[in-house]
């Protein structure tokens, strides 16, 4: 009994700041979103095309952003993990850098490579003559290749973590029984480091899900959920929408973690 009286004391600080700014917001926001306009201020938001656009972009962006970085942190996460050799460690800080950098510096870092008179084109066109890729960083794909820059190194900090503590006996055996790198991948490491993997899913994707600061920059041609609710609460003063749509997106992001959470079972 004293034990568990210990643990609950020494979880209480944690509880009441999860109550106060994490509970309590969501629940202020539910209410109302359920209460504001007889409760039309949801429908609204569900019925306007705009809004679910907005949804729908964050979803699509987030889904792609989580998988895609997934796939490109498989290599590095398990090079520096398992592997020894020299500037091992400047690699896993150069790798790490771009978590240290606000949304907004990672945005300007876009345009400075894919705008209108981006590197990357002016590059093109020297060795060309024709330029491409000018001001793709205002396009889907640009905000994509954004969100990877700092989706992919949290993506391998994350796995680095899980591979450190992948049996090596099964990689040997493995090997002993003649399967090759790829095979290994595949039938062995893959499939006992599926937990890691899922949880690495769901924080790049809900990491996406609420980034705003890339958006803020880039977003021209299109739109993604917090810079709606940004707009609303800014340019319109419509807290009502913007607290129903933070209420859809937190939704949404919770499902899916809780869907990765079940699988992860």
């Amino acid at each position: 009994m004293r034990r568990s009286w210990t643990g609950f004391l020494l979880a209480l600080p944690l509880l009441l700041f999860l109550a106060a700014a994490v509970a309590w917001p969501i629940g202020h926001l539910a209410a109302r979103a359920l209460t504001a306009q007889g409760g039309g201020v949801l429908r609204e938001v569900l019925a306007a095309g705009r809004y679910r656009t907005a949804l729908v972009n964050s979803l699509a962006l987030s889904t792609a952003a989580a998988a895609v970085s997934l796939l490109l942190s498989l290599g590095p996460a398990w090079v520096l993990a398992r592997e020894r050799f020299r500037g091992r460690d400047l690699l896993r800080t150069a790798i790490s850098l771009p978590l240290t950098f606000s949304g907004v510096l990672v945005g300007f870092l876009m345009v400075v490579l894919l705008g209108r008179i981006g590197a990357l084109p002016k590059a093109i066109g020297f060795l060309t003559g024709r330029e491409a890729f000018a001001g793709a960083a205002y396009t889907f794909s640009g905000l994509f290749v954004a969100y990877l820059y700092f989706e992919v190194p949290r993506a391998v900090v994350t796995l680095e973590s899980a591979f450190r503590r992948f049996p090596r006996e099964l990689d040997a055996a493995a090997r002993t029984l003649g399967a090759g790198p790829f095979e290994r991948l595949v039938k062995v490491m893959l499939p006992v480091a599926a937990p890691a993997l899922r949880s690495t899913l769901a924080v790049t994707f809900s990491a996406s899900m609420g980034s705003f600061g890339v958006a803020l920059i880039l977003s021209r041609r299109f739109t993604v959920a917090p810079l709606e609710i940004y707009t609303e609460m800014t340019g319109f003063l419509n807290d009502d929408v913007a607290g129903a749509l933070c209420l859809l997106l937190a939704l949404a992001t919770l499902a899916v973690d809780r869907l990765l959470a079940v699988r992860k079972r």
